[in-house]
């Protein structure tokens, strides 16, 4: 699988930024690619300016594509928002820069974000002067002879770099087909290219769902959505304004046996306990940490256990925020499961590489836990009773 990254990486070198032609032949620097090069660009002129990418050269170059290239071109086209997006996102564009590339020609965009033909990545890793960087690609874009994900392979190993994934995580991306690897990376499903938040090991946990989703041709469903606001990817409806979402049970239909299991994991005292059978639905998941990212579901080094869950619950009651993403913590709540119930070894690493549905059925977080063979309907299934 490694061979076939490094076979299919071998391509056309990029073409360098015009030299001045004042500059005698002696005085020149030898050729470079043109992604380190720009890192040196002092000042390049705008995009567009004196380029040779005319309307009519991009017809031309599209009618030569093949059928599935032409469609992966319309495909990138309807995505560009979106595509842009990811392309700040991932290599920290400031404000100015993001101006610059939303203004730009949709091909043009394209070919500057690595996305048509080869030489260019989609993460910028290493460029000191991303800004220096997007304009020497623009003025230089081409388009003869360049396909969508050409440079499949360099996107893969930008993706695996932004990610910062594990060398397994990097092992099973190397055996991806073409048309894999681009669900994974997010371009032909919906996703986000940046999967998540690196520093929780949620980036890595979302890409291990998304092998496994194509490895078993399952529906491929984002960890980390695209925000309230945002123009998604998802098609599925949003609500409007004066909408109300859902009630938050519908989407924790067993949360009264979460907050038990939460009361005996942390040996809450009676009057603890009673608070926060007694506090709303939303205002508990919050205190045991299935909504948001402020709370844990393990208390851990704490003395007074008590004292905590009453602090969590006055923050929550006077919260004015929206709801919270559920199991936004899904990294560290795997974690306080393999603390609380002494996995280790082989065990511990087969739990920590499971899907995230799969994971969150084996927790009991899931509609369906409860009627798994063995569990105790009385007790979520997060703390495993010996038999």
């Amino acid at each position: 699988a490694g061979g076939q990254w490094r076979q299919a990486s071998s391509g056309p070198a990029p073409e360098a930024p015009p030299v001045s032609p004042k500059v005698t032949p002696a005085q020149r620097e030898p050729a470079v690619p043109a992604v380190p090069a720009v890192e040196e660009v002092a000042e390049v002129k705008e995009p567009l300016q004196g380029a040779s990418h005319g309307k009519d050269e991009e017809d031309h170059a599209e009618e030569e594509l093949s059928e599935k290239a032409q469609e992966e071109l319309q495909q990138l086209l309807r995505d560009l928002r979106n595509i842009r997006e990811d392309f700040a996102t991932v290599n920290c564009l400031d404000l100015t820069s993001r101006s610059k590339l939303a203004g730009l020609p949709a091909r043009v965009a394209l070919r500057t974000m690595g996305l048509l033909g080869t030489g260019y990545s989609f993460f910028m890793e290493g460029i000191k002067k991303p800004a220096a960087a997007l304009a020497a690609r623009s003025a230089n874009a081409k388009f003869k002879g360049m396909e969508p994900y050409q440079d499949w392979v360099k996107l893969l190993e930008g993706f695996v770099a932004a990610n910062k994934l594990s060398e397994s995580t990097k092992e099973s991306l190397e055996g991806l087909s073409r048309e894999q690897a681009l669900k994974v990376m997010g371009f032909t499903s919906e996703l986000r290219f940046l999967a998540g938040p690196v520093y929780r090991g949620e980036a890595e946990l979302e890409v291990r769902t998304r092998l496994w989703s194509v490895q078993s041709e399952a529906m491929m469903v984002p960890v980390l959505p695209r925000g309230k606001g945002e123009d998604g990817r998802s098609r599925s409806p949003r609500n409007g304004r004066g909408k109300r979402s859902a009630p938050v049970t519908d989407q924790f239909p067993k949360w009264k046996q979460h907050v038990e299991t939460f009361i005996e994991l942390n040996d809450l005292d009676a009057r603890s306990a009673e608070m926060l059978r007694e506090s709303s639905p939303m205002a508990a998941l919050h205190v045991i940490g299935l909504l948001g990212t402020e709370n844990s579901f393990l208390l851990r080094g704490v003395r007074t256990p008590g004292a905590v869950v009453a602090t969590r619950l006055r923050k929550a009651a006077t919260a004015m925020g929206p709801r919270g993403e559920a199991f936004a913590q899904l990294a560290k709540l795997m974690e306080d499961f393999i603390t609380t119930n002494r996995l280790a070894g082989e065990v511990a690493e087969r739990f920590r590489g499971l899907p995230r549905n799969q994971a969150l059925q084996v927790m009991g977080f899931s509609a369906e836990a409860g009627d798994q063979v063995g569990h105790d309907k009385e007790h979520d299934p997060f703390i495993i009773k010996e038999a």
